[in-house]
């Protein structure tokens, strides 16, 4: 035992990982137990990108060290890999508890924050880790990628190049000077950073996948449309690639969302009809409307114009239905058993919804409260159960422009947007939804309004006095400043840069640039395309 630790360790010491996980495994499979061992053993499966099974083994380890900041700090990083950032966050605080002094420790948990969509949260963790060791490279880069992403370019250019003259490879700090590039139209100049970039081994998958989305970008920019395309398809065979064996054996989500529109349509109406529901009283929002459609199609754009309203507070982008959906949404009799909630029942899950907004802090009592979330499509039955008198703002935009869209944007993989990553998928998961979306509509007794993003591009403010007297408030000059308001807000959505622009028709028709490239997802959007009056040609 000693002796093949003392090996492994040393190895360890030679930074050998690859001969490290060998030996390690080696002797696991022996049945030595040993908590370096163990920790050998995950860092090599976090080499090659095994995270489960490298998280296992770093919790084995800690077992035997249960205070060990190094392990845990290994924990929240595997956890934040794995899309678990929450889980990742928590393992850090535990380290930081234990050694506060670790300027690692806090730049990964700024990192860990941005990966859990709350950027501003996590500048004050890179902040720490500098102020503890100035020339650490990853916070600096860190700073750099947030401040590229709210277009603050002096910002950003000053911190990635801080970043750079400390570690002259650091990917993070090159991909937000690309994107300072490509947001002040320097299209051949962010091109040239990525692709030496792309051309060297010092990113890593993910990294190269993100270098990817914005190498698309920049192409886009200079017209250069099919080699856009290109690095759009390359990039999300490289996220399928790293995603892929997360999903193995689970039910997909189109899956999913095909088999709850089939037992929506064999439900009864009238059930669904039927009214449970006590009086708002002031610990309730003066109306309650849910912002939803489908991802791309424009919902953070009337989020955020409606956000400049003194009545309105709004949660954008929050799971605030994952205690509900799995009691009341995966099979038929769950379904029906919703249909038919009652008295303490309905209080309960509409509680639990409560709890669940309360959680994020929103202050929504008087107030007209939005809840916008795209693919909340998926929960109209919890919707129109549990809020009858809720309105439902349903945004529409181009079909083609939707999915191109989602097929080119880079968003943290979850099992809804693994879908985005292969062209045929993401027309196939817009399908689904569009098709559950109508049942809804014909099931289900909803106060909706349809909202369209063409239609709000060629005429502001008619169109945004519509959705202002559906929600029963006031039209305000103000609401044409969105723009400006939206630089000096956090915003989750991966509409942020666009958002931040104010209004223009850029985003109308991109699909015509691609439409060669386009050709096997056209006919599975026919349907929508005419069905929302779009023209087919």
């Amino acid at each position: 035992m000693d002796s093949i630790v003392a090996e492994v360790s040393r190895v360890i010491a030679r930074n050998d990982t690859e001969r490290a996980f060998q030996l390690a495994d080696e002797a696991i499979r022996d049945g030595l137990v040993h908590p370096i061992l163990f920790n050998a053993r995950a860092i090599g499966y976090r080499a090659q990108e095994r995270h489960p099974q490298a998280l296992q083994d770093f919790r084995r380890a800690l077992t035997f060290m249960p205070n060990n900041p190094v392990l845990l700090n290994a924990i929240g990083l595997t956890l934040t890999k794995m899309n678990r950032a929450i889980e990742g966050i928590s393992a850090f605080d535990a380290a930081i508890a234990i050694d506060p002094n670790n300027a690692t420790t806090h730049s990964r948990k700024g990192w860990a924050l941005v990966a859990a969509g709350r950027p501003d949260e996590a500048v004050p963790s890179y902040e720490r880790a500098i102020s503890l060791q100035p020339n650490h490279a990853d916070a600096l880069a860190g700073l750099a990628s947030i401040a590229a992403r709210k277009s603050q370019r002096d910002e950003a250019r000053n911190y990635a190049q801080r970043a750079l003259a400390i570690d002259p490879t650091n990917a993070t700090a090159i991909v937000a000077l690309a994107m300072i590039d490509i947001s002040a139209g320097q299209y051949e100049d962010a091109e040239r950073r990525l692709r030496q970039l792309l051309d060297s081994d010092k990113a890593d998958a993910h990294a190269r996948g993100v270098a990817l989305g914005f190498l698309g970008d920049a192409l886009d920019g200079q017209e250069k449309f099919h080699e856009a395309f290109k690095a759009y398809e390359h990039r999300n065979l490289e996220f399928r690639r790293i995603h892929e064996p997360r999903f193995e054996g689970e039910r997909r989500a189109v899956a999913f969302i095909t088999e709850l529109d089939n037992n929506l349509k064999n439900s009864d109406a009238a059930t669904w009809a039927a009214r449970d529901f006590a009086p708002a009283s002031m610990l309730f929002p003066r109306e309650h409307v849910f912002l939803l459609g489908f991802i791309r199609s424009g919902t953070t754009l009337l989020e955020q114009v409606l956000a400049t309203h003194p009545d309105v507070v709004h949660l954008e982008e929050r799971e605030t239905f994952p205690d509900l959906v799995p009691r009341f949404l995966t099979n038929r009799d769950e379904l029906e058993k919703l249909a038919n909630l009652r008295g303490s029942d309905l209080a309960q899950a509409r509680d639990l919804y409560w709890a669940r907004v309360n959680s994020f802090d929103v202050d929504y009592k008087g107030k007209v409260f939005i809840d916008k979330q795209p693919l909340n499509t998926f929960n109209l039955p919890l919707i129109a159960k549990l809020f009858p008198d809720a309105k439902i703002l349903f945004a529409v935009r181009d079909p083609r422009d939707v999915v191109f869209s989602a097929y080119r944007r880079h968003f943290e993989v979850n099992p809804t947007t693994f879908e985005f990553l292969q062209l045929e998928d993401a027309g196939r998961f817009y399908d689904v939804v569009m098709r559950l979306a109508d049942t809804c509509r014909e099931k289900l007794p909803l106060d909706l309004h349809e909202h369209r993003y063409e239609e709000m591009v060629a005429d502001f403010d008619e169109t945004v006095r519509k959705v202002c007297n559906f929600l029963r408030i006031e039209w305000t000059d103000s609401m044409r400043d969105f723009g400006r308001k939206a630089q000096e807000r956090e915003i989750r959505s991966p509409s942020a840069g666009q958002v931040r622009r104010g209004l223009y028709g850029d985003g109308i028709g991109q699909w015509r640039k691609y439409k060669s490239e386009l050709a096997p997802l056209l006919p599975i959007l026919a349907h929508w395309v005419n069905r929302f009056g779009y023209s087919l040609d």
